[in-house]
């Protein structure tokens, strides 16, 4: 957590607030306008104090900053651990890095810096400089590298910067920037997301062109800051493509990149995240289903999942009788009889009077049709209970 002490810039000499990042857009806002300011895309905020865990980002003091880049640093700061916490302040320290745009690709680029605290273990030091290096060395390759000499090496380079956060030294590779200072680059910051959008302007026709990411469900206020990221002034002017789900299949994705309707598919996602795995599956199922096309159409069918019989992994009678009889608990099943019971037909007879159908997900009816297919049930319970007593 970082706590910054901030007053509005246009003012020098008004109000404090204390605000603590990584914070919700929402409430950030709220927390900004007691101050006057209801833009934080832009460098209105006056940093009087840092205070926190990360002590080096007293090189922000006395100066003005955009709190969306902030909040942004917070959160690629949150996910550090100890040793890349680390290696970032002995960076800035060694570096002077002190503007929003070079923190954040600092955060981007902390293989290129390697930080000694104990020189007791050469061996420790010359792995973490290896792997600092070589992101993604297999095991098999470590075992046979000489690590105490590298580090031994490292260390009698006398390059080595001595900083309040250990000696810090450079890798030499190349830095890269992936933050332009407009356009936030793809951070998952929580898992917990339902979809992820790509975000470009209807108007942009070159595939490099600027974009936002979403990551829905979203408050109104990230989508309202997407908007102006882009210069959009409605979502009428946006296009976007989905681009991965925790929880919905890659089918599911194209047919959502397929509508315009951003608010929608924020709706939607707020629905599917109170929904378990199965009930997902089932929606996909329902939506298919019923060919419907628009997402508010998804959002009512998402809400009505109860007016729908769904068994997944079936795609014949055979498996359907077999599931009826042997699986739905209508019937009192015994296993030795299984060759007496003609399960296709069976479940040819159920599919006739549920009027429902087979789909890449499994089986599906309106539940409405399901009515007869219970009097057809009993039926049944009573011929195979004398089959049972012959």
């Amino acid at each position: 957590m970082i706590t910054a002490t901030i007053q509005n810039g246009a003012y020098p000499h008004s109000q404090l607030i204390n605000l603590t990042f990584p914070i919700d857009e929402e409430a950030m806002m709220e927390k900004l306008s007691e101050i006057g300011i209801s833009d934080s895309n832009i460098a209105s905020c006056h940093i009087v104090k840092i205070s926190g865990k990360v002590p080096a980002l007293c090189v922000l003091e006395n100066s003005c900053i955009n709190a969306d880049e902030m909040n942004y640093l917070a959160r690629r700061i949150d996910s550090f651990d100890n040793y890349e916490l680390a290696k970032f302040q002995g960076a800035i320290a060694r570096e002077g890095i002190c503007t929003m745009k070079d923190l954040i690709n600092l955060t981007f680029n902390l293989h290129n810096y390697t930080v000694v605290t104990d020189f007791s273990d050469l061996k420790n030091i010359g792995s973490k400089h290896y792997l600092d290096k070589n992101i993604g060395c297999p095991a098999s390759e470590m075992e046979k590298l000489d690590f105490e000499t590298m580090g031994r090496n490292l260390l009698s380079r006398g390059d080595g910067k001595i900083t309040p956060y250990g000696v810090v030294f450079c890798n030499k590779l190349p830095i890269e920037e992936v933050y332009d200072g407009k356009m936030f680059p793809d951070y998952d910051y929580t898992s917990d997301y339902v979809f992820k959008l790509e975000v470009t302007r209807k108007d942009s026709a070159s595939p490099s062109s600027e974009k936002v990411w979403l990551y829905l469900p979203a408050s109104k206020a990230c989508i309202v800051k997407a908007l102006l990221r882009l210069g959009a002034n409605t979502y009428n002017d946006l296009t976007f493509k989905c681009v991965d789900s925790s929880k919905l299949s890659e089918v599911f994705m194209e047919r959502l990149s397929m509508t315009d309707n951003l608010g929608g598919v924020n709706e939607l996602s707020k629905v599917i995240q109170q929904l378990e795995l199965e009930e997902i599956t089932k929606l996909e199922a329902v939506i298919d289903y019923m060919k419907v096309k628009t997402v508010g159409e998804m959002v009512e069918l998402a809400k009505s999942l109860d007016h729908f019989f769904f068994v997944a992994g079936i795609s014949d009678a055979e498996q359907y009788g077999k599931h009826m009889i042997i699986e739905s608990g209508h019937f009192e099943y015994d296993s030795e009889l299984e060759s007496y019971i003609e399960f296709e037909k069976y479940g040819q007879d159920c599919l006739k009077n549920e009027k429902g159908c087979f789909t890449s997900y499994g089986y599906i009816c309106h539940t409405s049709s399901m009515e007869e297919v219970c009097e057809l049930n009993e039926h049944q319970e009573e011929n195979m209970q004398r089959m049972g007593g012959m």
